[in-house]
């Protein structure tokens, strides 16, 4: 059994494992290790951004549910912030991850977020009500699409003239991500006024099947609404970018955007494709268009060709890995090795003259060696010679042991 378990413990220990009884020390705990406390109070890790977004993910939406004990009117649009703002910080996340620019701030953030709250709403709700905005032809492209586009440029264009200076060293893709920020802002709002204004519009005049589906449609529209409008604010701020960025502003570019955005917007609230299997083709190419202006705009030609560097930018909390960085120059050319100089003509070689002094000093050195090996043959000769006289004595010793008769040399 103790073999056995010397085996298993030497297997256990070449595998990396743990074999209990092995004869090595059980790992001790410390009360660190059983409550964290310590490493909450001291990690910086479990204090970066990305955690402490973790744990309100987590933790928001059990707090909303219980203030949803005791509904009120307030209660519920308060509720509905809650939960419109909680889906769009969890797709500003995985847009942080997926687009990574590389030169916005918190800062611009803040400013997109706070001049999208001021403005966006009141502008989109102004303009539809000018062009008095339905869903039952396209020419909602123009009624609902161009001004809610309209109004998600605002907050970009203002952040664009606030840090006019650094236009040089920014690329398309910041400003998609920029608009794609302004789109959650617009979402998150209009999610808010359909689930407190629309479907509390509706109590008391819908029940069962049909009030069931109104809620989780509604309810759906948390989900679904921050992530469309980004996209399309996206493109806008996408083409925002193309205009002023890089080394020659072409600010007829950026109606382009708007006007694809407008038009998928369109579509999108156009009553045949609403809610039908075309809207999902229609969302489909919406993201795609998105994730590859995102691709598009890393980086622009003239920024690549510009002789000074631009210097690093800063990592922000949503980079988990380096930023784009500008396309490697071509290798220079390794300068041609110099001409080698014709090597000189060997000199002929000269016939050697043996002396009579040269042949004595060979002979001596003959004779040295005959003598050493001839005292080599000597010593052993002699190691012999006295392994035989010693051989017949040993030989009886152990003859007499065994009982045998010995035999001489």
């Amino acid at each position: 059994m103790n073999l056995l378990r010397q085996v298993r413990a030497r297997v256990g220990i070449m595998g990396g494992g743990y074999v209990p009884d092995s004869g090595r020390h059980s790992p001790s705990y410390s009360f660190s290790h059983l409550v964290p406390v310590r490493h909450w109070a001291r990690d910086p890790a479990l204090r970066s951004w990305p955690v402490l977004l973790l744990v309100g993910l987590v933790c928001v939406p059990p707090i909303a549910l219980v203030i949803l004990n005791d509904p009120t009117p307030a209660k519920i649009r308060d509720i509905a912030w809650i939960f419109a703002v909680y889906f769009a910080v969890a797709w500003l996340l995985l847009l942080g991850v997926i687009v990574r620019p590389q030169h916005v701030s918190r800062a611009m953030l803040a400013t997109v977020a706070v001049v999208g709250i001021v403005t966006e709403a009141p502008t989109a709700i102004f303009l539809e009500t000018r062009l008095h905005s339905n869903t039952s032809s396209l020419l909602d492209i123009f009624t609902i699409g161009l001004p809610e586009e309209l109004a998600k440029a605002i907050p970009i264009l203002v952040v664009a003239w606030i840090w006019r200076q650094h236009w040089h060293t920014q690329t398309p893709r910041d400003y998609l991500f920029l608009g794609a920020v302004s789109g959650l802002v617009f979402g998150a709002a209009e999610v808010v006024h359909y689930f407190t204004d629309v479907l509390g519009s509706l109590s008391g005049n819908v029940n069962g099947l049909v009030l069931q589906d109104l809620t989780i449609q509604y309810i759906w529209r948390f989900l679904t609404d921050p992530i469309d409008h980004a996209c399309w604010a996206g493109i806008t701020g996408y083409f925002i970018g193309l205009a002023i960025t890089g080394q020659t502003r072409k600010y007829a570019v950026a109606p382009v955007g708007i006007g694809i955005a407008a038009i998928l917007h369109g579509l999108n609230d156009w009553n045949p494709i609403n809610s039908h299997p075309a809207w999902v083709l229609v969302t489909l190419i919406s993201v795609l268009l998105f994730l590859g202006y995102a691709r598009a705009g890393a980086w622009l030609p003239e920024q690549a060709m510009a002789a000074p560097s631009p210097p690093p930018a800063r990592e922000e909390w949503w980079q988990h890995v380096p930023a784009a960085s500008a396309p490697p120059a071509p290798p220079a050319r390794a300068p041609a090795p110099p001409a080698r100089a014709p090597a000189p003509p060997a000199r002929p070689a000269c016939p050697r003259t043996v002396t009579p002094r040269t042949r004595d000093r060979a002979a001596r050195t003959r004779t040295r060696a005959a003598r050493t090996r001839d005292r080599a043959a000597r010593r052993r000769h002699a190691v012999q010679s006295r392994h035989h006289a010693y051989r017949g004595p040993a030989q009886a010793a152990r003859s007499a042991v065994v009982g045998t008769r010995a035999i001489g040399p």
